[in-house]
């Protein structure tokens, strides 16, 4: 066993879960980006937490609103995996952009994403800075499936750098 940079061994951390990253500002304009930092940490209560670069604008989002959804995709998601994960919801509207369908969610003014395979709408109720990231912990106030849609994972990069997803 050789030692390898952080940076590296990340990269070789396949395959990995994402998930859309969901909130809204002040006035309920969604806005949204692609995370892989994201996970169950509590049955009881549920609770989920997503880890948030600082830099983000979904960052501040959620610290205003107090709320996020975690929106677990399957293949019908992949077109708007790019531009929710490579685009700036600060100076592009992800949702017009990528014509995704929302539907309203129960308890919080963020939407849940109707092709999802998993939605959780979640109430933050701590948040830990951690380094160049925080971690916001979210109770799971509801949760939603779609019946016969699979998880769509991330298997790295093929050679010529592009992102390999397949169901699972």
């Amino acid at each position: 066993m050789k030692k390898i940079d952080t940076a590296t061994s990340f990269s070789k951390y396949t395959p990995y879960n994402f998930a859309f990253i969901l909130s809204c500002d002040k006035n309920a304009k969604p806005n949204g980006m692609i995370a892989a930092w994201q996970m169950k940490t509590s049955h009881e209560p549920p609770m989920m937490v997503v880890s948030i670069h600082n830099k983000q604008n979904t960052k501040r989002l959620i610290q205003q609103s107090k709320e996020f959804v975690v929106a677990v995709p399957d293949k019908k998601l992949l077109s708007a995996v790019s531009i929710f994960g490579e685009q700036h919801g600060d100076k592009v509207d992800k949702f017009k952009e990528s014509k995704v369908k929302t539907r309203k969610a129960k308890h919080l003014k963020t939407p849940l994403l109707s092709d999802a395979t998993l939605n959780y709408e979640c109430k933050v109720v701590k948040s830990i800075k951690t380094g160049d990231h925080t971690i916001f912990v979210g109770e799971v106030l509801a949760a939603y499936h779609n019946d016969g849609q699979k998880i769509l994972l991330c298997y790295g990069k093929n050679k010529n750098g592009k992102r390999i997803f397949k169901e699972l």
